[in-house]
């Protein structure tokens, strides 16, 4: 039985397994490493996960969904075709196609897998990526942060035994900025910053705006395929603008055009620019070194590869970015190595991933201003090295007070009400004046982000224990199962469809971009696939299927 790493992306997911002391990434049915994190239930009800359903969130779009990585530990709900999953289900569907490929390629179960998340996520996101696993059937011992494992590239790449890296992990949704030391076979993530809520995905909806604008449209107002299509146009224009300095973004539906190059880009993302610099301040800032004192840059995330994120980051930074790999592998390479290093490989060095607590976490005291707005106390402060124990003592606020409630909250706001609240001990106290009382309150924070807290009457001895979770955000062991039963009703499509049914959906999504004779080809081309697939002839489905993707390449290069 292996176990692999699993890089489960915003916009694309890959897996790699250890072999032979090196990283290998896996390919998908397809054969390509990359698999996109999108899904879509498709009229027979199976699942659609990667390209195929790319491709129908422009023509299916209320059956399909992306970027849920955005919304992990939330609430949130996604209703694909009439049926309601959250986040870390549709993650599920991603993981179980990784799981299905892996097992195709290695030739054995896999059962076990470690997963990396931003080292940014909070309690709540990476207990979501664990249930996600546990909802594909993989167990999720341990979730290593993107940026140890992007350091832990870089280092086996470069040879190098120690070093100092400034990881700038740029995604689909979100941005990490870290600082990682790696010496004597320890890699050390000294601080971390970032913005869940900031990615390449910004940069689309930038440029879709934009065009809207040019042309008088409202982009609020567009339906859901027309957007879904103007932000597919704009993340091929945006992608062009890497290979090249001008392109033009045309919507040849709607019989409108937009020039843009990286200068104007760079223009109309100036407020985007801006949250990228003060990420990137920050965590330089947390970690009390200049960027003269980092020996590397190094990028990571697809979006990275933009050429206004480069330049901005060099013109910022007074030196030019590296690539030690390719920014989509360079992280699943990571945890692949780390993989390896859990199954206890002969051919690894073993190797300690330390982990920092990315947000700090306190309890809430009195606001003798505002009584109604409690105030954040401290009692591990952010970048704290994880394990770490942290105790801080407090009293009652009134006299004769006969209880006191600890609200423990996590987040760098002064007020509690702008912090995510984890929860809530109640403890009765002797009625005494005024900051008679005592309470030791300490904080236990464990490697994989598990918060115990414990409060005691310095008098009574009395102690209040508790290990927190948002409950209304997590699912019992019950429900788990329960869910995991219901999951499995749902087929994942057989892989050796796979290309058909992207064919066919790249045909539905051209159809709906094209006008005119270019539309028509389409159509006919979609007929001659459908024709052959009904004639069960492999020879004439394999010709048909060829003969369609020259046609459709042509039409996507126009």
């Amino acid at each position: 039985m292996a176990i692999i790493g699993i890089d489960l992306g915003t916009t694309n997911s890959l897996a790699c397994v250890c072999q032979d002391g090196r990283a290998v990434l896996i390919p998908n049915s397809l054969g390509e490493n990359l698999t996109p994190s999108a899904v879509s239930v498709d009229e027979n009800g199976e699942i659609c996960v990667g390209a195929v359903a790319k491709e129908r969130l422009i023509s299916h779009p209320e059956a399909s969904a992306s970027s849920f990585k955005r919304h992990m530990g939330t609430n949130k709900t996604f209703t694909l075709a009439e049926n309601d999953f959250t986040p870390q289900e549709l993650s599920s569907f991603v993981l179980r196609q990784l799981k299905e490929d892996a097992e195709r390629y290695l030739g054995e179960e896999v059962t076990e897998a470690v997963i990396s998340v931003p080292a940014y996520f909070n309690d709540n996101q990476r207990y979501a990526t664990k249930e996600a696993g546990r909802l594909a059937g993989i167990h999720v011992e341990r979730l290593v942060n993107e940026p140890s494992a992007a350091a832990l590239t870089a280092s086996r790449i470069s040879g190098e035994e120690e070093g100092s890296y400034l990881i700038f992990d740029f995604g689909g949704g979100t941005l990490d900025v870290s600082v990682v030391d790696y010496f004597d076979n320890v890699i050390e993530i000294v601080a971390v910053s970032g913005d869940n809520r900031l990615g390449g995905d910004d940069f689309d909806e930038v440029i879709a705006r934009s065009f809207c604008a040019h042309h008088h449209m409202d982009y609020d107002g567009l339906d859901q395929q027309k957007k879904a299509t103007l932000l597919r146009l704009s993340e091929k224009c945006k992608r062009d603008l890497s290979e090249r300095e001008e392109t033009v973004l045309v919507w040849e539906a709607e019989e409108k055009k937009m020039p843009l190059n990286n200068l104007l880009l760079a223009g109309l993302s100036q407020n985007l620019l801006d949250r990228i610099s003060q990420v990137v301040d920050t965590a330089l800032r947390d970690s009390a070194r200049s960027i003269d004192e980092i020996d590397e840059i190094v990028l990571v995330g697809g979006s990275s590869r933009m050429p206004v994120i480069s330049l901005y980051l060099q013109t910022q930074m007074k030196r030019k970015p590296g690539m030690v790999a390719s920014p989509d592998e360079v992280v699943a390479m990571g945890v692949g190595i780390y993989a390896g290093i859990k199954e206890r490989k002969q051919d690894i060095k073993d190797l300690v991933l330390t982990d920092i607590c990315p947000f700090t976490l306190g309890v809430s005291v009195v606001n003798y201003v505002d009584n109604d707005n409690p105030i954040m106390s401290a009692v591990i402060e952010r970048n704290s090295v994880l394990p770490c124990s942290r105790t801080a003592h407090y009293t009652n606020s009134c006299d004769n007070q006969c209880q006191i409630e600890i609200g423990i909250f996590q987040g760098e706001s002064y007020y509690c009400q702008e912090n995510l609240k984890l929860g809530v001990i109640e403890m009765e106290i002797l009625p005494v004046k005024k900051g008679e009382a005592c309470l030791e309150v300490r904080f236990t924070y464990d490697i994989d982000g598990i918060l115990e807290v414990e409060v005691t009457d310095c008098r009574t001895k009395q102690m209040r224990r508790k290990v927190l979770a948002s409950e209304n955000l997590r699912l019992s062991e019950e429900e788990i199962e329960s869910r995991l039963e219901e999951l499995r009703t749902y087929k994942l499509m057989p892989c050796g469809g796979i290309r058909t049914k992207i064919v066919m959906a790249r045909g539905e999504r051209l159809y709906a971009q094209t006008l005119g004779v270019r539309r028509q080809q389409v159509s006919v081309m979609m007929q001659k696939i459908q024709k052959a697939v009904a004639s069960r002839n492999d020879q004439l489905i394999a010709k048909c299927l060829k003969e369609a993707e020259d046609i459709f390449d042509r039409l996507e290069e126009w």
